[in-house]
């Protein structure tokens, strides 16, 4: 670019803070491609880039004229330095939002797979728990498997007519049982 098109860059960026949109159209037509191009260098991706771009004009054109007093400006190239930083900036947030989303999912899908693997362990203890329950005399298998259905002592023995006591007896002498069958497995 020669020195009169520099001076117009800035004239069109002060015509901008002055509040003329005109000006803002003429910097959008005059640095699109390049402004794309860098935004590209971050998202790899032509519709995000443009998108970023879009929504940064879109910004600064909705900017009132007391805000746009906030704007740098260069003294020789007006708008465009602070335009790239913005798009940079833009960029990075679009690749950090992308790989943060791709983590989310990573661990995701690492708790769905855990999952699967506790219901097969799951699966695997209530099988564990019925063989061992098979391997009881009748009565302690009946109590037993009543007390982790969840009867308290005094329902089991309401259930079955027989004492307390001895609901009480055989429970404690069929979890004895199943402790030392559970030892020799595992």
């Amino acid at each position: 670019m020669n020195r009169e098109e520099k001076i117009n860059e800035y004239d069109l960026a002060k015509d901008y803070l002055q509040g003329k949109d005109q000006a803002l159209g003429k910097l959008y037509a005059l640095y699109y491609s390049s402004l794309v191009m860098i935004a590209y260098k971050y998202t790899q991706n032509t519709e995000k880039s443009k998108d970023i771009i879009s929504s940064v004009f879109e910004k600064l054109l909705s900017l009132d004229a007391q805000n746009r007093n906030m704007v740098f400006l260069h003294p020789t190239k007006g708008l465009y330095p602070f335009l790239v930083s913005i798009i940079k900036n833009k960029g990075l947030d679009d690749t950090k939002q992308i790989k943060l989303h791709q983590e989310i999912n990573k661990q995701i899908e690492a708790l769905m797979q855990s999952t699967s693997t506790n219901a097969i362990f799951n699966r695997f203890e209530e099988e564990a728990i019925k063989q061992l329950l098979c391997n009881l005399p009748k009565r302690e298998e009946e109590i037993l498997t009543l007390h982790l259905q969840g009867f308290k002592n005094d329902e089991i023995a309401n259930k079955l007519q027989i004492s307390y006591n001895t609901v009480r007896n055989t429970l404690n002498s069929a979890k004895q049982r199943v402790k030392k069958i559970w030892q020799l497995f595992m």
